[in-house]
């Protein structure tokens, strides 16, 4: 086992002692076995954990486990040579080795982008009622509880 492969398989293990592992890899590579939908992804993502139904194999060489695609099983072969990040998807802590990134892959396209803005609150002055939205002044609240005296 090369240097590099050896860093990526120790920090595997360390964050699968944890909890769960998000494996990011280059799917087109000819050792990778995956479905053919996902074999043209040079950024497939796919979480693991030890405690999943089925077994997960993780050895110097690389991660043999069956994964639910869609619901149908396949057994997947993902070689550490064709991993380039792994990190641990609830708190933000990886590892990207840069020298396993693809050369024709862009990381900009895989920044997350912000979610819209909402629009901002208005002010309201203490002691006052907010104003009516001119679409419901004037309608009756229809709720379908009632109060009875």
């Amino acid at each position: 086992m090369d240097d590099l492969s050896k860093k990526k398989y120790d920090f595997l293990l360390y964050l699968l002692e944890e909890g769960d592992a998000m494996v990011c890899l280059d799917a087109r590579l000819p050792e990778v076995d995956v479905p053919a939908s996902h074999k043209d992804n040079s950024s497939l993502n796919l979480i693991f954990n030890l405690n999943f139904k089925r077994p997960v194999e993780i050895t110097e060489e690389g991660i043999f486990a069956t994964l639910a695609f869609n619901g149908r099983p396949h057994q997947c072969v993902i070689p550490f040579g064709a991993v380039w990040a792994i990190y641990d998807p609830k708190m933000k802590n990886g590892q990207v080795w840069e020298e396993s990134i693809p050369a024709d892959m862009n990381l900009a396209d895989q920044v997350m982008v912000a979610p819209p803005q909402k629009p901002p609150l208005k002010a309201v002055k203490p002691g006052s009622k907010p104003s009516a939205d001119p679409k419901t002044e004037g309608k009756r609240d229809r709720s379908h509880l009632r109060v009875i005296k």
